[in-house]
């Protein structure tokens, strides 16, 4: 592509990956982003000499110069810039969208709105644990398109798939592919509900060798008219569909040949029920791949929490602290609330909103919390919620360093303190990683022992 000019739209990990693997090809490589800040700057000096980048904003106009304009996940599909683009007659691919053109290997492709880090996780131990050569990415770790170079003929490549990514994608061709669920979230992006929910379907459309649907959401169940391969399916309520369920505490895979033990439900090691679907959608997933259920039951006893997803992060005094960052919207809060029953709960929440109900939330946080602790751009929204429905145990802080101090306050023997947001984390953070990190961070400090001069 010597002589080809191409535009990187975003300097975050995957403009860094789509610059570099832009510049190998030969492109003359131009990144452009809104921020200039010292980490932007940071990565900006870590891409190979030869590539220029122009940082604190541009026009959509920038476009006009360019043979090839590849978006971050965080640009809007319709914004203004490749809406010029498309006008031009400029092709636009996505970090996600050069990795399925290139990849060599067999694609599993996960998404839903709830669940997706930890079942791709769970996926990618079990192919493992099954003797299969994986590589594992997505919209989690280091970017993919870095470590295709890795990826050969036979290779098994774990995605999880956001609607972001997914949306840049054309013709998502996955070998699995696997929708969770499918629950109103991100709609200040996407629009409405159809639009979001289309865009998670196109996977299933172009899978080849199998597609994974969640029995028990309708959403999903209705997917299994657009496939044009074989539909696995996993839920509570299966009945007669090959997939995986639960039987007798069991989790079991049901197939055409009969049904096979995998292993039993009190040997999973992650809190919550949402997580047994995890384990079934991982089984659906992994039996379609012809993964011995031996294999499967070994992975999933040795796993362990996803950081940011009901992760552990100490117990002090009795208290048990939780990061579950990755609650970045109501139904995923819910779910966090709900995976410990038995146990007050000092509940922290509150983030920036994406456009949909935050009801269901407020409701468990009345029916499971103690206590509420909120902060963010919608905890005065959240505060006057549970004002109405008569809570009373809430307190309103700044940001998420006060309210981990406020929780230390509250907390006695005996409760979880768990950080669920229920909201996205931009008001604050850079990501819900940065989030989780922070209050990990702030936990370590603030709840560290004090030593006392003897």
């Amino acid at each position: 592509m010597n002589g080809a000019k191409a535009l990187v739209i975003g300097l975050a990990r995957t403009g860094s990956a789509v610059a570099r693997a832009l510049h190998a090809d030969g492109y003359e490589v131009t990144v452009v982003d809104t921020d200039d800040s010292p980490a932007v700057r940071e990565r900006a000096a870590a891409l190979p000499p030869g590539v220029e980048v122009r940082l604190g904003g541009y026009e959509p106009g920038v476009v006009r110069a360019f043979d090839l304009v590849s978006p971050s996940p965080g640009v809007r599909w319709d914004a203004p810039e490749l809406d010029a683009a498309r006008a031009l007659g400029i092709p636009l691919r996505s970090e996600i969208a050069l990795v399925f053109e290139r990849c060599r290997g067999r694609i599993v492709g996960i998404t839903g709105t709830n669940g997706k880090t930890t079942t791709t996780a769970l996926v990618a131990a079990i192919l493992e644990a099954a003797g299969r050569r994986v590589h594992l990415g997505g919209n989690i770790g280091v970017p993919m398109l870095d470590r295709l170079p890795a990826v050969r003929d036979g290779d098994w490549v774990v995605l999880e798939l956001s609607s972001f990514q997914i949306e840049t994608v054309d013709e998502p061709r996955c070998s699995i592919a696997c929708v969770l669920n499918v629950t109103p979230d991100h709609l200040d992006r996407h629009g409405d509900f159809e639009t979001y929910a289309g865009i998670k379907r196109r996977i299933v459309r172009f899978a080849s060798d199998a597609a994974v649907l969640g029995y028990d959401d309708p959403v999903t169940r209705a997917m299994a008219d657009g496939a044009g391969c074989p539909v696995w399916y996993f839920g509570l309520r299966l009945d007669g569909q090959d997939g995986a369920t639960v039987r007798d505490a069991q989790i079991v895979s049901v197939e055409q040949s009969g049904t096979r033990p995998v292993m039993p439900v009190n040997a999973i090691p992650l809190f919550g029920a949402h997580n047994v679907l995890n384990v079934l959608a991982a089984t659906a997933v992994t039996r379609a791949a012809d993964v011995d259920p031996d294999h499967i039951a070994a992975a999933v006893t040795s796993f362990r929490a996803v950081r940011h997803r009901l992760q552990t992060v100490a117990e002090m005094d009795g208290v048990l602290w939780v990061n579950d960052s990755k609650a970045t919207n109501a139904e995923s809060a819910v779910m966090a609330l709900q995976a410990f029953a038995g146990r007050p709960i000092v509940w922290i929440g509150g983030g920036r909103g994406a456009g949909t109900s935050s009801d269901a939330l407020v409701d468990a946080v009345v029916d499971r919390a103690r206590h509420a602790v909120l902060n963010g751009e919608t905890a005065s929204q959240v505060d006057a919620a549970l004002a109405a429905r008569g809570y009373e145990a809430r307190t309103v802080v700044r940001g998420l360093r006060e309210a981990v101090a406020a929780a230390r306050d509250i907390a006695r023997d005996g409760d979880v303190v768990l950080l669920a947001p229920g909201f996205k984390s931009f008001d604050q953070f850079r990501d819900f990683e940065d989030r989780g990190d922070s209050f990990i961070a702030f936990v370590t400090e603030l709840t560290a022992p004090v030593d006392t001069p003897r």
